[in-house]
């Protein structure tokens, strides 16, 4: 079998909400949520807290070593090297990227997700269906060395998905249960306004040493939509991919824009 690890993406420096892995949550940071629930998922071979080098990130090397789970260090701008670089260090033959700021990732569809993986030999596999701050992505080592080649601004990772189309790569979707599909529904941390919501959700359904079921979190949301409205305020920025030549070789350009 490949050897998989999760690389958890974590920084402590954010501009819309300074620090918010490290916010608490119930008397524990954000992450470390993150964290438990990453463990409760049955294919990783190990999860990895992947942050940069910076000083200020030194608090979750510590964090990770304290909750028994490697840390790593890379690129502070580059974040395709880095998690190229941790997934050499572990030896993992396929990642999954997963994100600090999301405390209610889905342990069950990360499952899922790398075994479709597997399966089908994918360079990289999604969902769409899920709540946003849910579900993980699945990607091939190899895929993401060639995404890196292929990267003209491979520091643009928020919109690292948008490096792995099917022009370049063996792209897979899961599909999600009926129940489940709440593509609309906002639940990582981002803004006050999802710290509002997520605290909420926590507030309600939070049992120590215990990890939130999605379904649990999905239907408080449905039987109580003033909930849900929360945070649907924020209009999430508009990024698209662009193909250019670059001295006779493809270059895959990421354009940010409001």
């Amino acid at each position: 079998m490949p050897k998989t690890v999760v690389l958890l993406q974590v920084r402590t420096k954010s501009t819309r909400l300074p620090g918010k892995a490290m916010l608490k949550l119930q008397d524990k940071p954000i992450v470390e949520h993150v964290i438990d629930r990453l463990k409760a998922a049955k294919t990783p071979d190990s999860v990895v807290v992947c942050t940069s080098r910076h000083e200020d990130n030194r608090v979750l090397l510590e964090l990770a070593r304290r909750n028994k789970v490697e840390g790593f260090a890379g690129s502070e701008e580059d974040v395709l090297d880095r998690f190229i670089q941790a997934a050499r260090a572990t030896e993992a033959d396929i990642v999954i990227r997963a994100s600090g700021e999301d405390p209610l990732v889905d342990p069950v569809y990360l499952d899922e997700m790398v075994e479709h993986h597997i399966k089908t030999k994918a360079d990289y596999t999604s969902t769409k269906q899920l709540p946003v701050g849910v579900a993980v992505e699945v990607i091939s080592t190899m895929a993401l060395e060639r995404a890196h080649q292929l990267a003209d601004n491979s520091e643009m990772s928020e919109y690292m998905t948008l490096y792995f189309k099917d022009d370049f790569f063996h792209t897979e979707t899961v599909e999600v249960e009926e129940s489940l599909r709440r593509p609309n529904y906002r639940l990582t941390v981002d803004t006050p306004k999802d710290l509002e919501l997520i605290e909420e959700i926590y507030r309600r359904l939070y049992k120590p040493d215990k990890i939130i079921a999605l379904g649990a979190a999905v239907r408080l949301l449905d039987e109580n939509p003033e909930l849900a409205r929360i945070n649907t305020h924020r209009v999430p920025r508009k990024a698209e991919r662009k193909v250019i030549d670059r001295n006779g070789s493809p270059k895959i350009r990421i354009v940010v824009g409001e």
